[in-house]
């Protein structure tokens, strides 16, 4: 935890991102087969591989039945499933017919055994005006080919019914999954079952359980109960309750993979055994700030082993999927470093360092679990030359390791870019392909015209070092790279004017951009993304005019092979619940996690187009709603729980445009706490009732992005009458902030959009307008785009264009 939030504090994860994209071939599918005007008329998410509308209807009415060939117990349970929603939906009652419009299921085979990454889970799907026909080699297919039928009903004017159509469909990976940390904020049953339900609505097909952590170890032992009794503070799955939902998701062709953190991140363990720690403790829950990396484990220990080989047979014997995550993030090397006896073990053995000695670790691991039956997982700081290609790497931090993983044989799974405790925009994880290698060096080298600067970079509380490597015969086309911390960005097209270098670094976040003045051997300048800016200076530490110095080397990414392709299994959305709860966690989760599912499911052609995306994530978010998913209902909960009643309409129209804070804003601010422990944390302010994003504020930003690009009186009519609402709005809501604890963060946010709402539309009604530049606004203007106290404004991008262009 505490190293995401200095990369997010560095802003790592946007500049890892950084440089140019290189797409490889994406030649899983043939061109699809789906027109526009099929797409258009589509509401379907993911898109299937292929799609044709034909203009008729399938009607549904109480003769409507299911014929299933053969029996399949697991297909019986998935169609009772599908006719009960038909009959929620539809509000007919079925009787038990023989005849009339029917739905025939075909199987080629059963659906018996312990689900694999590799299924079939093709299915081809045919609605006639007297006949759904669905057709799958597998069990699998078929579940998916009945969740798109549900996705297919229509109900309106008192008709139910389903468009005439052929669907041919497969997945574009065979790993598409969901990550919850139940260990920080703890997360019950209840709330996995229904977001496994989701899950399987968008063909989701991994939930990844992240059940032990430093805040809790979340999973009953019976080999070992001191790690339930001692380390949840009672809020734990039973053996019982874990058996419930591993047939629930199994029901709907959903493994479940658990992970247990280790070596680091073990405090709860540690809590209930410390005689497997690198310290002798004492442990407890509640980390002081100068120990936000928790003790680890102690590899150089023969019984740790031992231990770990029981807790694993019995974990082994509870969980069937044939994989195990062993977590390997974040382990804090220091106090393995400071123990004597770590480094006798480390000398014996001849380990150079940390990353040696977990590289250990994990070898010793990978046997436990192999004896076992099982395959190891973990997350990107496993990887290790020596480890072997039988173990998947799960990248979290940048897509490098996700294609080093599987150019050194391994295979892998991406997260990078699918973290949903991120709080960024479904269009930005759209954006973010598995098979696209953000950040990756494609540059040419030019040896004969080149400058080396060392650099250092001020971000809030540190100063980095940093390294620019220039290009520079060209002056209008300036290439080159930025090192920081481990990694280079590429970056082209820069120029040198006078003595001012600039240069854009495009990163899937967002445009990333260089400015700095040269002036003999030294730099002096500022990397921005966009109102954040970062100082930034340095000399000239050498050059192809520096007799002496030679140019660092640079590692070109090579493309990835057919066979490196087909090894990388898939992505994984990532919900870390330090500030998520069970009541606000759907919200975070959902409909974002429906656009990933997408990019996962559906053929790389089908996935370039965010406009259609949203336009069908609006769609899908309520039918997620009416299978259960509490993201509808906790937003306006939520709102009332602040204010009450009474004050509910002014709250909601500032709410509806407000956004929680991005990446881990949240978390910097809290953790200069003297004591820390998520579990206690009550979710119950502004910022928790917040959406991830604002459906609202999208649909304003685009209508001046039309506005400013053909202007026209209807748009800007439109705009005029929004900012009017804003304008007044905080005089109704001055009240009810007014000796509010958890309002009063709101004042600045609401008098802030209230007064650039006045000048907007001064300027859009042609008035004379002599304030859109002074430090006011744009200071107003800076605050409501930055936020504070957890929430941003997300119309202060609209409202920016609106008054400075």
């Amino acid at each position: 935890m505490a190293k995401k939030i200095i990369w997010s504090i560095l802003i790592a994860v946007l500049l890892l991102a950084g440089g140019g994209f290189l797409y490889y071939g994406l030649v899983f599918y043939k061109a699809p087969l789906i027109s526009d005007e099929d797409r258009a008329s589509a509401m379907l998410m993911p898109l299937p591989a292929s799609l044709e509308f034909n203009g008729n209807r399938f009607e549904i009415d109480e003769f409507f039945h299911v014929k299933v060939s053969p029996s399949d117990p697991k297909i019986d349970r998935a169609v009772a499933q599908f006719m009960e929603y038909i009959t929620k939906q539809t509000g007919i009652k079925f009787i038990d017919a023989q005849t009339g419009r029917k739905l025939e299921i075909d199987v080629l085979s059963e659906t018996d055994g312990i689900q694999q990454v590799i299924e079939d889970e093709s299915y081809e799907l045919n609605v006639s005006g007297d006949k759904i026909k669905l057709n799958s080699s597998t069990g699998y297919g078929t579940l998916r080919g009945l969740e798109t039928l549900q996705q297919l009903l229509i109900t309106e004017n008192g008709q139910s019914y389903i468009p005439t159509l052929k669907i041919d469909d497969r997945p574009r990976f065979p790993w598409r999954g969901l990550m919850i940390d139940v260990s920080r904020h703890w997360i019950p049953k209840e709330v996995i079952l229904r977001n496994i339900d989701a899950m399987a609505a968008v063909k989701l097909n991994v939930l990844h359980l992240h059940l032990s952590d430093d805040q809790g170890f979340r999973m009953e032992s019976k080999v070992f109960p001191k790690l339930h009794e001692s380390g949840s503070n009672g809020k734990y799955f039973t053996q019982d309750d874990m058996k419930e939902i591993i047939t629930f998701a199994s029901d709907r062709g959903i493994r479940i993979v658990p992970e247990f953190d280790m070596p680091g991140h073990t405090e709860s363990w540690l809590i209930a055994y410390p005689e497997y720690g690198t310290t002798t403790g004492p442990f407890s829950f509640g980390t002081s700030t100068a120990e936000l990396f928790s003790v680890p484990m102690d590899p150089s220990k023969e019984e740790l082993y031992t231990f770990l080989d029981a807790f694993v047979e019995e974990m082994a014997g509870l969980f069937p999927d044939p994989y195990f995550h062993i977590g390997g993030d974040e382990v804090n090397p220091k106090y393995w470093d400071e123990s004597e006896s770590v480094r006798a073990f480390m000398d014996r053995n001849n380990l150079k360092d940390g990353h040696d000695l977990q590289a250990y670790f994990n070898f010793r691991m990978n046997e436990i679990l192999k004896k076992h039956g099982k395959k190891m997982i973990g997350w990107e700081e496993i990887l290790h030359p020596d480890l072997g290609d039988d173990v998947v790497i799960q990248s979290w931090k940048s897509q490098k390791s996700l294609f080093e993983g599987v150019q050194s044989g391994g295979t892998a799974i991406l997260s990078a870019g699918y973290y949903l405790d991120h709080k960024l925009p479904a269009g930005k994880h759209y954006s973010i392909d598995p098979l696209v290698l953000p950040g990756a060096v494609d540059i040419t080298p030019d040896t004969a015209n080149w400058v080396m600067y060392d650099l250092k970079m001020e971000v809030p509380g540190n100063v980095m070092e940093t390294s620019l490597v220039i290009f520079n015969k060209d002056p209008n086309n300036i290439f080159g790279y930025l090192a920081l911390l481990d990694d280079r960005t590429a970056f082209t097209g820069g120029t040198i004017e006078g003595e001012q270098l600039t240069f854009d670094l495009s990163t899937p976040m967002g445009e990333l951009t260089f400015n700095a003045f040269l002036s003999g051997d030294s730099i002096d300048g500022h990397l921005a993304f966009g109102l954040l800016k970062f100082k930034s200076w340095g000399n000239k530490s050498g050059g192809s005019d520096i007799p002496g110095t030679k140019m660092p080397e640079i590692e070109i990414t090579k493309p990835l092979t057919v066979d490196e392709q087909n090894r990388i299994l898939g992505g994984e959305a990532a919900m870390w619940s330090e500030v998520v709860s069970a009541e606000n966690i759907d919200s975070r989760i959902w409909p974002r996690t429906a656009a990933m599912a997408e990019k996962w499911w559906s053929p790389a052609e089908l996935t370039t187009d965010a406009e259609d995306m949203y336009r069908r994530l609006e769609i899908v978010s309520g039918y997620l709603a009416d299978r259960g998913v509490t993201h509808k209902v906790y937003y306006p909960e939520a709102i009332r729980g602040l204010v009450g009643d009474d004050g509910y309409e002014p709250l909601k129209v500032l709410m509806d445009v407000l956004e929680e804070t991005k990446y881990y804003d949240r978390l910097a601010t809290i953790i200069d706490r003297d004591t820390l422990y998520f579990p206690d944390m009550v979710l119950d302010g502004v910022a928790d009732a917040a959406r991830p994003e604002s459906p609202e504020a999208r649909l304003f930003n685009k209508q001046v992005d039309l506005y400013l690009l053909e202007p026209a009186d209807e748009t800007r009519d439109a705009l005029i009458t929004q900012l009017a609402v804003w304008k007044s709005n905080h005089e109704q809501l001055l009240p009810f902030i007014s000796g509010s604890e958890k309002l009063e963060p709101l004042r600045n946010l609401s008098s802030g959009l209230a007064l650039l709402s006045v000048i907007a539309i001064q300027k859009l009604s042609n008035s004379t307008l002599e304030s859109s530049g002074t430090d006011e606004v744009q200071n107003t203007l800076d605050l409501i785009e930055t936020g504070e106290n957890g929430v941003l404004v997300a119309v202060a991008p609209g409202i920016r264009k609106l008054l400075m262009e």
